[in-house]
């Protein structure tokens, strides 16, 4: 037998070590997979699948006279809290300012690699030091551990699957309702399927609502999906607040331009709803028309890792490399125009950055988010619709216009300077929620709204 023949080669520790350990449990994961490849259908047979990838939750009396606000983010890995796990730490750790416990958990990670980092990350992001705010951080991911929960906890939902497992943690709970960050409109992340389904789900479940954007809250309003509190018929005045984010100022300004004149094309393929593809076309377009023709512009792009792409005359699309955002935010300052497409009723953060640092902006509409409330947040922004003419000659129309003066004074924006300003009055809402053991948390309890 070959395994025999081996044996005899190796020493006993190390054979031990191949056939059983976690050797043999990798190789039995990999069988796994290979299995799955061959069998499309491998998880449907098993009876005890779920629709959705979430963690058990365990009543955990310890926790019961230690009551947290628990905000569930995917991950705690720094590579991965971007512009919407960072606005919800930035939310947490105000709230944590007002005397509340906050227990950042992620969902679908293992232990968290470096806690030390991960606080600095929080501290940098939300520009709040950490020292003696009652945060903690844990995890209840996918390695067999399980979400502990005790019966005082009031979760905060980010993303759809986080609100299926708040749902899910409510029988344990005093709590009527979980609270739901809701940063966009997440069933058009898939087509008209299962998990479009799932999503929808999420916003008939027991919970109030904290939008981010009123744009995005207008659009709930107008499609008539319901976002109910818990047990409310139909949303109530004290159901929901919105709130719009906040651009640093400090950090998103008007600098040096380059020496080339620079268009910045927020390129995510792997985001669909940053209609990569479209964003390329219409771009090609522009430059087939000849509207870089009088100047020697580059082109970069940001946000993902592509390939060095060829644009037509002799130009070619570059990939930046990552940066902090203290370095993205000097090359916006730097740059003139941004192409930033999101077929969605959110605006994203990039136009709105690139406003505040002074450049020219390139987005589409789509729903409440029309040019005149574009316009409105910052009159650099031109949305025009989603379609290749309308976007290649937007392109035209921002590379004609002559380069900003040094000179001329920061851009104004219809939006806040600091998340303080951003989300206070979101923090006096959660906090109505949570006085008096939650109460404002159920059918017709009273609390203000924006």
């Amino acid at each position: 037998m070959p395994g025999s023949r081996l044996a005899r080669r190796l020493p006993g520790p190390l054979w031990r070590l191949v056939t059983g350990g976690p050797v043999a449990a990798a190789r039995r994961v990999l069988r796994r997979l290979a299995r799955s490849a061959d069998d499309p259908f491998a998880r449907l047979r098993n009876p005890d699948s779920r629709l959705v990838a979430i963690p058990d939750v365990v009543a955990d009396p310890g926790r019961d006279a230690d009551p947290a606000f628990v905000v569930l983010l995917p991950s705690l890995d720094i590579g991965r809290l971007t512009g919407g796990p960072n606005t919800a730490i930035n939310l947490g750790v105000r709230l944590a300012k007002r005397g509340v416990k906050v227990r950042f958990t992620a969902t679908q990670a293992g232990a968290i690699a470096d806690p030390a980092a991960v606080r600095r990350h929080v501290e940098a992001v939300s520009g709040v030091g950490t020292d003696g705010l009652a945060l903690a951080f844990d995890t209840a991911g996918d390695l067999g551990e399980r979400l502990r929960v005790g019966r005082g906890d009031v979760f905060l939902a980010t993303w759809w699957p986080t609100a299926h497992l708040a749902n899910a943690a409510l029988r344990l709970t005093d709590a009527p309702a979980f609270v739901y960050l809701v940063q966009d409109f997440e069933p058009g992340f898939y087509p008209w399927s299962t998990n479009h389904a799932l999503v929808l789900e999420t916003y008939r479940f027991p919970h109030r609502t904290i939008y981010n954007e009123s744009l995005l809250r207008d659009y709930f309003a107008t499609t008539g999906i319901d976002t109910p509190a818990a047990g409310d018929a139909a949303p109530d005045a004290a159901s929901s607040i919105a709130f719009e984010p906040a651009v640093d100022r400090g950090t998103f300004r008007p600098g040096a331009l380059a020496e080339r004149p620079t268009l910045l094309f927020y390129a995510r393929p792997r985001n669909p709803r940053n209609a990569f593809e479209l964003g390329l076309r219409a771009l090609r377009r522009a430059v087939a028309e000849g509207s870089f023709d009088a100047r020697p512009w580059r082109f970069l792009a940001i946000g993902d890792q592509i390939p060095e792409l060829p644009l037509g005359h002799g130009f070619r699309l570059e990939r930046a490399p990552w940066l902090p955002v203290a370095g993205y935010g000097e090359l916006l300052g730097s740059s003139d125009v941004l192409l930033s497409l999101m077929v969605s009723p959110h605006t994203s953060y990039p136009p709105l950055e690139m406003a505040a640092a002074g450049g020219r902006v390139v987005t589409n509409t789509f729903g409440p988010k029309t040019a005149a409330a574009l316009r409105a947040m910052a009159p650099s922004i031109e949305g025009v619709p989603a379609d290749e003419l309308s976007l290649a000659e937007a392109l035209g129309r921002a590379a004609r216009r002559p380069r900003r003066d040094a000179a001329m004074p920061a851009p104004q924006l219809g939006l806040p300077g600091t998340w303080d300003e951003a989300l206070d009055p979101v923090v006096d809402w959660l906090v109505a929620l949570l006085d008096d053991g939650g109460a404002a948390l159920r059918p017709g309890g009273s609390s203000a709204a924006t």
